[in-house]
């Protein structure tokens, strides 16, 4: 059975990480979930990433705990960093 792929945004603020989602979404790209570092397993579920965009507003340590988690999940994972200032233009 195929798993179905998602793309995961992992950012420390819900309303920025809701925007990301709805600009991917709209580039036809329909499985987009939102979470926060410490709950994107529990929100990825069954489900296999196709792709991870990171908001650099969280705390460096945090950003490579992602990282290396991602990389235990799948360590074929696209990981976006997203500029904080660029998301907010």
């Amino acid at each position: 059975m195929m798993t179905e792929r998602l793309i995961m945004v992992i950012d420390g603020r819900e309303a920025r990480g809701q925007n990301l989602k709805e600009l991917i979404e709209f580039m036809d790209a329909p499985r987009v979930r939102i979470a926060a570092p410490d709950n994107w397993r529990k929100r990825l579920g069954e489900h296999r990433l196709a792709a991870v965009f990171l908001g650099d507003d969280l705390d460096r340590d945090v950003i490579d705990q992602v990282i290396t988690d991602i990389g235990e999940v799948d360590p074929n994972t696209p990981i976006v960093m997203v500029s904080a200032h660029e998301a907010e233009q």
